[in-house]
């Protein structure tokens, strides 16, 4: 099952306290990400989830009296559920797609991630933390045997199926995921 919401949120930080906030109660693996959502006054983020359990009642729930959008899509199913302001239902299926094609996204959770904490070799983030590549900007060169100190946040992104790690150059030879827990916005100090 994928269910996706699209309550407008301006930026990561809001689109990831929703996600805590729906997932709070929920015990099963999740794969959970932020989606950005072009069109309309402004670009923002909708967040999907896609797991085995069935979240559509605690998805209702959570929407309920605010101004979010929808959509829940169900195996086997011949068409979503879909409830909420249209701008933001089409935001939310548009989620909903991108999660189930695996072409885009930006995961907050996912399984293996509760082992990717510390310096970890690529290898070791393929084979136990649930990524699928690890991609140096820059064109740096990079093999298994090279070190990604994951300051215990990461979030790679999808594409093509794909879990994707983007990481850049830091000090001593290793390498650091290309977003960082507390990023400065680009233009505060003018």
């Amino acid at each position: 099952m994928i269910v996706a919401i699209d309550a407008d949120s301006r930026d990561a930080v809001e689109a990831e306290h929703l996600l805590h906030e729906l997932l709070g109660p929920v015990r099963t693996p999740v794969v959970a990400g932020t989606h950005v959502v072009r069109g309309g006054d402004r670009p923002h983020l909708a967040v999907s989830v896609s797991s085995t359990a069935d979240l559509s009642e605690l998805v209702r729930t959570w929407c309920e009296g605010r101004a979010a959008g929808f959509a829940i899509t169900r195996p086997g199913a011949s068409g979503p559920e879909l409830a909420g302001p249209s701008t933001l239902v089409r935001g939310a299926y548009v989620a909903a797609i991108e999660c189930a094609l695996g072409t885009a996204g930006r995961l907050v959770r996912w399984p293996g991630q509760d082992n990717a904490h510390g310096i970890l070799t690529v290898a070791d983030l393929r084979a136990d933390c649930g990524i699928d590549e690890v991609e140096a900007l820059g064109g740096l060169s990079i093999d298994d045997s090279t070190r990604v100190d994951t300051r215990d946040y990461l979030r790679p992104i999808r594409r093509t199926g794909r879990t994707v790690l983007q990481v850049q150059p830091a000090a001593e030879g290793l390498l650091i995921p290309f977003e960082a827990e507390h990023q400065q916005k680009c233009c505060t100090d003018h």
